[in-house]
C-alpha cells in the first residue's frame, strides 16, 4: 500500500468513530456508556477526531516528499498489505460492530461478578475489617483526637453523606414515605446506610431489577440499579434488600417496583436497609436503566 492509501484509510476510520459517536448521542444510547457529566469530553473528542480525519483525508490527495531526518531509521508507512490489513481491522471491526449491533444493558450477571455494594465497600479496606485493634466495643474505629487523648476522630475535611447531600438529607428526615427516583437513587441509599436508625419504620418505594446473590436465602432478593460515576466500567449495583414470601416468582433481571416498611439488618458487619414488602409489581425497563451520582456538596 502506498502512502495516500494509508492516509485515506486512516481518515475513513477516524470519520467512522465520529459517526459512531454521533449515532450514540442522537439516539441517547451514549448514557449507557458514560455519565452525563462526561458529555463535554465527548464533544471535545468528536471535534478532535473530525479534525484529524479531515487532515488525513486532504493529505491523501497528494504525495509527500520524503525527508531524511538522519536518524538511520525508515519512518515510511508499511508496504505489507497483510500487515496493514490486520492493523486497520483492529479499528474497523469495533466501529462496524458498534454501528450494527444493539446496545446491551448490564444486569444481574454483571452484578454477580462485581458484587453487591456492601461487598465492594468491605473489600475496599479489608485490613480495617480484619484488624480487631481498629474496632472498639461498639464496632467503631478509634483514634487520637486533637488533644491526643484518643476517642472518635472527626475530620472536617471529610465529606460525609450528610454534607454531600444536604438538601436530600433534610428531605428524607422530614418525610415518612421515601420515594426513590433516578435522581436521588444513589444519594438515598448512601444516606440510609450511613444512619439507618433515622429511617427504620418509614415507608419506602423503590424500583430496579431483581438480583440474587448466591449467599442469599430463598426469601431474600436485591432490587437495585447500576450506578455510574464516570463510565460503565466503574458501574456498581446500588440496591435495597427485600425479604418476604413468594419472591421466587420474580426472576433475575425482572424490573419491579416495591413499596414496604424499612428495617435494619446486619450483614458482614454493615447495617443495611431492608424492606418488608407490602406491594410489589413488575414494571417496564426504564429508558435510562442506570443512575448517576449527583453530589450537592453542601457546607
Amino acid at each position: 500500500m502506498n502512502r495516500p492509501s494509508h492516509q485515506f484509510l486512516r481518515s475513513i476510520i477516524l470519520f467512522g468513530f465520529v459517526l459512531f459517536l454521533i449515532k450514540l448521542m442522537i439516539s441517547g444510547d451514549i448514557q449507557k456508556f458514560i455519565a452525563p457529566r462526561m458529555m463535554p469530553y465527548m464533544y471535545f473528542t468528536l471535534i478532535v477526531l473530525g479534525v484529524l480525519g479531515s487532515i488525513q483525508f486532504f493529505k491523501s490527495g497528494f504525495e509527500e516528499q520524503d525527508h531524511d531526518c538522519g536518524c538511520g531509521h525508515d519512518h515510511d508507512y508499511s508496504k505489507s498489505r497483510l500487515r496493514s490489513t490486520v492493523i486497520y481491522l483492529l479499528f474497523i471491526i469495533p466501529v462496524m460492530t458498534g454501528m450494527m449491533f444493539s446496545d446491551h444493558v448490564i444486569g444481574s450477571s454483571a452484578a454477580s461478578n462485581k458484587g453487591f455494594k456492601y461487598e465492594m465497600r468491605t473489600a475496599a479496606d479489608p485490613s480495617d475489617m480484619n484488624d480487631p485493634s481498629s474496632m472498639n466495643d461498639t464496632g467503631e474505629g478509634e483514634g487520637l483526637n486533637q488533644e491526643g487523648t484518643g476517642g472518635e476522630v472527626e475530620n472536617a475535611a471529610i465529606l460525609t453523606p450528610e454534607k454531600r447531600y444536604p438538601e436530600l438529607f433534610k428531605e428524607l428526615q422530614e418525610t415518612n414515605h421515601l420515594h426513590m427516583t433516578a435522581d436521588n437513587y444513589i444519594g438515598t441509599i448512601t444516606l440510609m446506610e450511613d444512619g439507618m436508625d433515622d429511617y427504620v419504620g418509614k415507608k419506602l418505594t423503590t424500583h430496579g431489577f431483581v438480583f440474587r446473590d448466591d449467599k442469599f436465602p430463598d426469601d431474600q432478593i436485591v432490587v437495585g440499579r447500576f450506578g455510574i460515576s464516570c463510565c460503565v466500567a466503574d458501574a456498581g449495583i446500588y440496591g435495597i434488600l427485600v425479604q418476604g414470601e413468594d419472591l421466587g416468582q420474580y426472576k433475575n433481571d425482572t424490573w419491579v417496583e416495591v413499596t414496604g416498611t424499612l428495617e435494619k439488618v446486619q450483614m458482614n458487619r454493615w447495617e443495611l436497609p431492608l424492606i418488608q414488602p407490602e406491594a410489589i409489581k413488575p414494571i417496564e425497563t426504564p429508558p435510562e436503566p442506570y443512575v448517576y451520582e449527583d453530589l450537592e456538596f453542601g457546607g
